[in-house]
C-alpha cells in the first residue's frame, strides 16, 4: 500500500478532531503532487454524478475520467484489475467519501499514488433514515466501516480550526450566492453541533441531491484542483464561479417546481433512501424506503414489507420511485398491492451522452419535473 501523508500538514490542528473529521486530503508521498509544465492534471472520479461536477470545475485544464461505468450502481461495483491501473496513473482521484463507494473504497486508497479527495468535509451531513424507524436502523453498510472514511491510512488530513477556515469561506461564498441565512439541509448538523460525530457515523452519503451541498462542492474541488495544479488556479476559480450561478438557478427552478404541490401531496417512497436531502431541502417528507438501511444490498423483512404498504396506504401515496441502477422487483409488490405507480428515476448514475440526465443540471430538473407530475 503506498504511504499517505497530509498534503496540507502546515494546517493541521487537533490530533484528534483529525482522526476523527478528516476531509480526507492524503498524498502517496510527503510533498504535494506538481503537475509539469505543459502536462495536463489526470483526475479519476468514482461515479457520473460527481465526474460531471469536477468536469465543470476544471474545464479543458485537466482530463477528467470516470472510473465507475454510466449504469451501475456505485454501491455495489466491483473495481476491475483495469481500474485498479488507472487508479495508479491518476494525479488525483475524487470519491463521495462516507462510504457511499462501498466496494470501491478501500482499493482507492490502495491503488491511488496520487491524492485522494473525499468530498465531504464541509457539508452539512444527514443521518441515514432520518425520521423513519426500521428493524435495520443500526446496521447501515454506510456505517460499518466508518473507519474507512474517517481514518484514512497513513494521515489524518485537515481538521479542527484549519478546516473551520476553509469551509467558513466556502460557507460565506455560497450563502451570498444563493440567499440562504443557513445553508443546512433541514436535519442536517455540521461540525459545530453536539451530536456531529454521532451522525456521522450514520451519514447518508446522498448529499448531491441537494443543489447547496454541490456549490460547497464546487468550491472545495476547486481548493483542491488548485492545489494539485497551481498553474490553472484562475482557470478553476472562474470555472467554479460560473457553475456556482447555474447551481443558483437550478436551485430557484427546483423551489418553484416543488413549491406547486399541495401540502398532501408532498409524501414520497423510494427505493432507497436516495433522496432524503432533495426532499428535506424543498419540503418534502420521506415516509417510507423500500430496501432499508441507507444502501442497497439489504432486503426488508415481511413485516417491513407490510408496514411499507400500509404507510402508501396511510398517505395516499401515488407512485413508488425507484432507480435506473437498482431492481424495482420489491418495488413493484408494494405497487401491485396498493395500486401506486412506479416512476424510474435517476439515482447513483447519469445517463448516456444525449439522455435526459447526461449532466447534474439536468439529472436534477429531469428527477424533479417525474417527482412533481408523480405526485400531483
Amino acid at each position: 500500500m503506498p504511504q499517505h501523508t497530509p498534503i496540507w500538514s502546515r494546517i493541521l490542528a487537533s490530533p484528534l478532531l483529525a482522526l476523527l473529521l478528516a476531509v480526507v486530503l492524503t498524498a502517496s508521498s510527503a510533498s504535494t503532487p506538481v503537475v509539469a509544465q505543459g502536462d495536463r492534471l489526470q483526475v479519476m472520479v468514482s461515479f457520473s454524478v460527481l465526474a460531471d461536477v469536477v468536469r465543470n470545475v476544471a474545464g479543458d485544464a485537466a482530463d477528467v475520467e470516470t472510473l465507475i461505468p454510466l449504469g451501475a450502481n456505485p454501491h455495489s461495483y466491483e473495481p476491475s484489475a483495469q481500474d485498479v491501473v488507472r487508479l495508479s496513473t491518476a494525479d488525483a482521484v475524487f470519491i463521495i467519501g462516507l462510504n457511499f463507494e462501498e466496494r470501491l473504497q478501500k482499493v482507492v486508497y490502495e491503488a491511488a499514488e496520487g491524492t485522494v479527495y473525499e468530498l465531504w468535509g464541509c457539508l452539512p451531513i444527514r443521518p441515514v433514515l432520518a425520521g423513519l424507524s426500521h428493524e435495520h436502523e443500526g446496521e447501515d453498510e454506510h456505517a460499518e466501516d466508518e473507519q474507512v472514511s474517517a481514518t484514512p491510512a497513513g494521515g489524518p488530513g485537515i481538521a479542527g480550526s484549519s478546516l473551520d477556515t476553509l469551509c467558513a469561506d466556502h460557507w460565506a461564498t455560497v450563502r451570498a450566492a444563493f440567499g440562504l441565512d443557513d445553508l443546512r439541509t433541514p436535519g442536517a448538523v455540521t461540525r459545530d453541533d453536539a451530536e456531529y460525530l454521532e451522525v456521522l457515523g450514520m451519514a447518508d452519503p446522498h448529499v448531491w441531491t441537494d443543489p447547496v451541498n454541490v456549490a460547497l462542492w464546487t468550491l472545495m474541488i476547486r481548493d483542491m484542483l488548485s492545489a494539485e495544479d497551481p498553474a490553472h488556479a484562475d482557470v478553476y476559480a472562474a470555472n467554479a464561479a460560473a457553475y456556482v450561478g447555474q447551481l443558483t438557478a437550478l436551485h430557484a427552478d427546483l423551489s418553484a417546481q416543488f413549491a406547486a404541490l399541495p401540502a398532501e401531496r408532498r409524501y414520497l417512497v423510494t427505493n432507497h433512501e436516495s433522496f432524503s436531502y432533495l426532499a428535506a431541502r424543498y419540503g418534502l417528507t420521506v415516509v417510507g424506503v423500500v430496501l432499508p438501511g441507507g444502501g442497497t444490498a439489504s432486503e426488508p423483512s415481511v413485516q417491513e414489507l407490510l408496514t411499507l404498504i400500509e404507510t402508501v396506504r396511510q398517505y395516499d401515496v401515488p407512485a413508488v420511485f425507484t432507480e435506473t441502477t437498482v431492481s424495482d422487483s420489491l418495488a413493484q409488490q408494494i405497487a401491485e398491492e396498493t395500486g401506486a405507480k412506479l416512476i424510474q428515476l435517476y439515482t447513483g448514475s447519469l445517463s448516456q451522452a444525449g439522455g435526459p440526465t447526461d449532466t447534474y443540471l439536468n439529472y436534477m430538473r429531469y428527477n424533479a419535473a417525474q417527482i412533481v407530475q408523480a405526485l400531483q
